[in-house]
């Protein structure tokens, strides 16, 4: 009951009881989300972002509701604490047009802001290590397995793709973004995109957009992906060094990382399942290299014409 007394004492919200202790309670006014957090840097940063990505815009981030003197958070113990609409109900992938109007305000905010905070320039980008992934492929490769082989060698080709595209722009600013970016976090209030971001520790570049185009991929086709891509363009300019730098992270193989995972070498039967799951997993995410790779290609050509 204390923590029910503060957010009654707190926040202009009345009827406040438990749903699912200690993060969802139900109010008069709906149902609402509680998040706790440690660093006041990182929910500094979750407040801005929620806060300029939610600016001329047809979906809404879970912004963090306002105490009934205006504040963003309160202090609860030894932690800070904020309330958030909340909804059950998923926006699905349909909707391509919002999607991409959101993800692209997302890039121009995290590329219009994301240097205006010391905790911000700390954060960093994160850096593929191949030389770790052969290690654990080693047994495999001495085996000569075909999938495991071809990736490794289609992995070292997209790493040095991936690098010199880098290379060249090692100047140019990241993007800092959410690190839990995900089509799961798409919720609907009304006709709305809702969109319930996380209390992650932020991270720089384009991983979590590569994260999301492949998941989008898992749910939809090519196509739409490439629909996906056009909109997100209309919002924030793919054109040219930020579009590169995307692509640099899309080639990169951040998936071998969870192909290897699913090798299970303790009995023949676990082997061949693993090696099937490696497989499935090398190619799902080829699909979407090559499909990204082509929206570019398309893209370039019409501007040639």
């Amino acid at each position: 009951m204390e923590l029910i007394n503060t957010l009654e004492k707190e926040y202009e919200l009345y009827g406040i009881r438990w749903k699912e202790r200690p993060y969802l309670i139900m109010t008069d006014y709906g149902e609402k989300r509680i998040r706790y957090w440690s660093e006041k840097e990182n929910l500094n940063w979750h407040i801005k972002w929620r806060d300029e990505s939610s600016k001329g815009s047809g979906a809404v981030p879970d912004r963090m509701i306002r105490t009934k003197s205006g504040e963003p958070a309160i202090k609860y113990g030894n932690k800070w604490l904020t309330v958030h609409d909340h909804t059950e109900e998923w926006y699905g992938c349909e909707d391509v047009e919002r999607w991409g109007q959101f993800i692209g305000t997302l890039l121009n905010t995290a590329m219009s802001s994301n240097q205006q905070d010391a905790f911000v320039k700390q954060t960093k980008h994160p850096v593929f290590d191949l030389k770790s992934c052969i290690t654990l492929a080693e047994k495999y490769l001495e085996a000569n397995f075909q999938c495991i082989v071809t990736s490794i060698k289609e992995s070292k080709q997209r790493l040095e793709f991936s690098h010199a595209i880098k290379s060249k722009f090692r100047n140019h600013e990241l993007p800092v973004l959410d690190k839990d970016l995900s089509i799961k976090n798409g919720r609907k209030i009304f006709h709305f995109l809702f969109y319930q971001g996380s209390e992650s520790v932020p991270i720089k570049g384009y991983l979590p957009i590569r994260r999301f185009l492949v998941e989008w991929l898992e749910r939809t086709s090519p196509s739409s992906l490439k629909l996906l891509l056009t909109e997100v363009n209309k919002h924030f300019s793919l054109d040219r060094d930020q579009g590169l730098l995307l692509l640099a992270e899309v080639v990169t193989p951040w998936e071998l990382y969870d192909c290897l995972n699913q090798l299970d070498n303790s009995s023949l039967e676990r082997m061949i399942d693993g090696l099937k799951k490696y497989e499935d997993c090398w190619e799902s995410n080829r699909i979407v290299v090559k499909t990204v790779t082509e929206w570019f290609d398309e893209k370039r050509r019409k501007v040639a014409l």
